[in-house]
């Protein structure tokens, strides 16, 4: 947490999140998920683009919000961004 000008708390917020396949049908996305930042491989239909909330098969929560026409499979995977 950091604090601005006026030493209120200003929270940051980043989700990490890498597309694959941007150009074929089907994509791929690396990502973290919003709640347990478990690292997640998601499968998925491009088009046509909806808002699609796809959730985390670690802790049952809605992980990550992508614009894909339907989810096709979600794995577990280490985080490529833990440290």
């Amino acid at each position: 947490m950091q604090r601005d000008r006026n030493s209120q708390s200003k929270i940051q917020v980043e989700q990490h999140i890498r597309l694959l396949d941007v150009d074929k049908p089907q994509g791929r996305v690396i990502c973290e998920c919003w709640n347990c930042k478990q690292g997640l491989l998601i499968q998925h239909e491009r088009e046509p683009q909806l808002d699609t909330k796809v959730t985390c098969p670690n802790c049952g929560r809605v992980a990550v919000k992508l614009q894909v026409a339907k989810v096709l499979s979600v794995i577990t995977i280490p985080s490529p961004w833990e440290v």
